[in-house]
């Protein structure tokens, strides 16, 4: 039987210690955050990317919002803003003389210029001295603003009617006319500018119109009354419109009606193009030269009474009270645009 295998020697501990180990590679420092994301400009591209689609988002967002605040149903024609009323130096339409579009939208020219440009046309020249010359004995103090705009307008009217319509009548002989309350230079309601009179020489009313059709129907709102010229007549005929609600039913005026509407508030428009336009809804078959409109005494007391509250000044202190009218859903409202005091 063979031996057994001698066991193996046991490894000196001082010989393993002293047997070399293998040396440890360091590799390079790990990258910092810029350099790893940035061999390609990755970094700085996408954060440029990202604010520029951000504020691009964002200026969207402004212009879509900003584009459905300010939109608005289109009209049906081109959209106008008529300024009409009377006396005022300015033109703009106050109640009694032409009516003026809004300064910024031009048509037909400038009403103003067109109006105080027939001052210079002698065969106007009697009129206008007429006009001022009623006004003289109607306004004795001479304390009331009238406009040459004012003037021009009234002196497109036939005598008689003119006569009427600022309060005076023929006097007998040689005196002067007298106003219809049978006392010199006094006109419907009494003289000064706490009268019908005085209003109708300061007061301005606006309107936002788009057409004739939406034109009649604001007036209509107001519960005007509206009085044309026929032209080539003589002597001269009227035609009343006294209810807009059917406009194209109307009939010649009477002394009894302008001397009725000598004593409301009143304004004329004497646009070509809109007195064309307003005259087609009428169903009239000739275009008159203007078209005046008349207002009931509960529209006068409305307008009095804000125009007081406006800046409490007594109307003797207002050159001039600016209304804005809007008409909405056949009701209107009136508010005070603004206000010049006399100088």
């Amino acid at each position: 039987m063979p031996p057994p295998p001698a066991p193996k020697p046991l490894a000196d501990s001082t010989t393993t210690a002293a047997k070399p180990q293998p040396a440890v590679i360091q590799g390079p420092p790990e990258e910092e955050f810029w350099e790893k994301y940035n061999k390609r400009l990755e970094f700085p591209l996408s954060t440029v990317s990202s604010i520029l689609l951000h504020v691009f988002v964002g200026a969207l967002l402004v212009f879509v919002l900003v584009r459905l605040m300010n939109r608005e149903e289109p009209p049906q024609v081109p959209l106008k803003l008529v300024e009409v009323g009377g006396l005022d130096d300015a033109g703009e339409g106050s109640a009694g003389s032409g009516g003026q579009e809004d300064p910024f939208i031009r048509a037909d020219g400038d009403p103003i210029t067109r109006q105080i440009e027939s001052l210079s046309d002698p065969s106007k020249l009697p009129e206008v001295n007429d006009v001022k010359q009623t006004i003289k004995y109607l306004d004795p103090e001479g304390n009331l603003p009238v406009s040459n705009s004012n003037l021009a307008a009234l002196a497109d009217l036939d005598k008689k009617l003119r006569d009427k319509l600022l309060g005076s009548r023929e006097g007998a002989g040689n005196e002067p006319g007298r106003g219809y309350d049978g006392t010199a230079g006094k006109g419907p309601g009494g003289k000064g500018a706490d009268s019908t009179f005085g209003r109708n020489l300061r007061w301005v009313l606006r309107f936002k119109v788009t057409g004739g059709s939406d034109y009649i129907a604001q007036l209509r709102a107001m519960g005007a009354e509206i009085l044309v010229t026929v032209p080539n007549t003589d002597p001269p005929k009227h035609i009343l419109v006294k209810d807009l609600s059917n406009p194209t039913s109307h009939r010649i005026a009477t002394d009894a009606d302008t001397s009725a509407l000598a004593q409301k508030i009143r304004f004329s428009d004497n646009r070509p193009s809109v007195v064309k336009e307003v005259a087609g809804v009428l169903g009239l078959d000739f275009t008159p030269k203007a078209f005046w409109a008349f207002f009931p005494k509960e529209v006068e007391q409305e307008l009095e009474r804000k125009e007081k509250n406006y800046r409490n000044r007594q109307p003797d202190q207002i050159e001039e009270t600016i209304f804005r009218v809007t008409v909405r859903g056949g009701s209107y409202d009136v508010v005070v645009d603004d206000q010049k005091v006399k100088r």
